[in-house]
């Protein structure tokens, strides 16, 4: 508080000790002759010789002027001029004649442009201080006029009377005709002395508004104390609040930061973890594929095998036999083959790739025979799944490799619980060119 107080006393002492700047009719001329040279030369591009002059007056500054720029000095004179300048200050002159003159009408647009320059020279006049009038130069009072005056009377009254008659009425002739008697004088001074008296009443000084800028200053700097002290006083009763918000900002940035050093370390585990999937993944792909080409060797190991045992059963039965169909003797027009040499019932074996039938005998083969085949003509033929117990057990041990090429299963999900195959629809098969190809397949169904 002791500082705001010091602040505004030296304030005060500054405000009081700066002193008062009046504008003189000089600076005005000087001021408004500026002004005219500046419009003029930015209302004509052709006045650049108006930068040369330097003119005092506006009267000075006519004389140096062409013809254009005469024509424009008339709408610039027409602007009628304030009175009452002897009270303004530098400011007050120089916003005057920078901006607010130029806002009147009957001014040229392109004569505007030179407020930002003028404004700068306007800056570089000296406005004066006022001097106080010297004292032999004040006047005397109207009561002091008359007794001088009357003063002088009774002087000159005694000289007149010490002279000679004859020059007594030499002199009062003199006196008669020259100028009045000792007491018109001395009421003609009295006369004066009252005129006096009212033209000082009617010529007293206006008050300098320095006074009026003082109290104003010092109301400014009041309130710009009371609201520095207000705002201390709320600063204060608000500091608690503010220091709990920075805290619980403070954690909520916490919080944040933790939340987000976790989730970055989810997704970094969540990454390692992706890559070890993709990983293993991708090994256990590799060991597929390596089960896939062992079991798809073993299986044709397995075959091989088989093929082997039914070539050996085959020869301790000398009653089976391998099928091959024999030539058949050229057809004649018109003329149905009936296949002769091929018995009315054939056992083949499964069915490869290519939809033929791989193996075939006059009776069942548990080793192989899948099925069971009628043919009426020869030709044609009609097939069905074996319904022995031998061949059934081989058969679901692996129903895809003996029974995808010349079946559709209807139910193919109950294989590893069937026990038996029934055959809902026959196969039709086609003899021709020593093959046995399926035209049709069968359509059976695991119980």
């Amino acid at each position: 508080m002791k500082y705001f107080l010091k602040i505004f006393l030296i304030a005060v002492a500054v405000v009081t000790a700066i002193p008062s700047f009046a504008v003189t009719d000089k600076e005005m001329e000087q001021a408004r002759a500026l002004a005219a040279k500046h419009y003029l030369r930015y209302a004509n591009n052709g006045s650049d010789y108006l930068d040369k002059l330097n003119p005092s007056s506006v009267s000075e500054l006519s004389k140096s002027l062409k013809t254009k720029e005469v024509e424009n000095l008339k709408s610039f004179n027409a602007v009628a001029v304030p009175k009452d300048y002897a009270s303004w200050d530098k400011d007050k002159l120089v916003e005057y004649w920078s901006s607010t003159f130029f806002k009147s009408t009957g001014l040229k647009e392109d004569g505007k442009k030179c407020l930002g320059i003028l404004a700068k020279n306007l800056k570089k006049i000296n406005v004066s201080t006022p001097a106080p009038a010297p004292a032999s130069e004040t006047a005397p009072l109207p009561e002091e006029t008359a007794k001088q005056d009357a003063a002088k009377a009774e002087t000159n009254a005694p000289q007149a009377s010490s002279q000679p008659e004859g020059q007594q009425e030499s002199s009062s002739d003199t006196q008669s005709n020259t100028g009045p008697t000792t007491d018109e004088a001395v009421d003609n001074a009295m006369v004066q002395a009252d005129a006096d008296a009212g033209l000082a009443d009617e010529q007293t000084p206006k008050p300098s508004n320095t006074g009026w800028y003082i109290g104003i200053l010092v109301i400014l700097i009041g309130v710009v104390i009371w609201l520095v002290m207000y705002a201390s006083k709320s600063m204060k009763t608000s500091g608690a609040p503010l220091a709990d918000n920075k805290e619980a900002e403070k954690e909520i940035r916490n919080v944040k930061r933790a939340a987000k050093e976790e989730l970055n370390k989810m997704r970094e585990q969540y990454a390692s973890s992706l890559t070890s999937k993709n990983e293993e993944i991708k090994n256990l792909k590799a060991r597929c594929e390596d089960l896939e080409s062992q079991l798809e060797s073993i299986s044709k190991e397995t075959e091989s095998l088989k093929r082997a045992l039914a070539s050996a059963n085959a020869a301790k039965e000398p009653k089976t036999q391998q099928y091959q169909p024999q030539p058949q003797a050229a057809k004649e027009p018109n003329q149905q083959s009936k296949g002769a040499g091929l018995p009315p019932v054939v056992y083949l074996g499964h069915v490869n790739q290519k939809g033929l039938f791989t193996k075939a005998s006059r009776s069942l083969n548990a080793e192989y025979s899948v099925y069971k085949m009628d043919i009426p003509d020869g030709h044609h033929g009609t097939f069905k799944v074996v319904n022995d117990p031998d061949a059934l057990d081989r058969i679901l041990e692996n129903p895809g490799m003996w029974l995808d090429g010349g079946c559709e299963i209807e139910n193919p999900e109950d294989a590893d619980i069937a026990a038996e195959i029934v055959t809902l629809q026959e196969g039709e098969a086609l003899f021709a060119d020593n093959t046995c190809r399926v035209t049709k397949k069968a359509r059976i169904k695991f119980i």
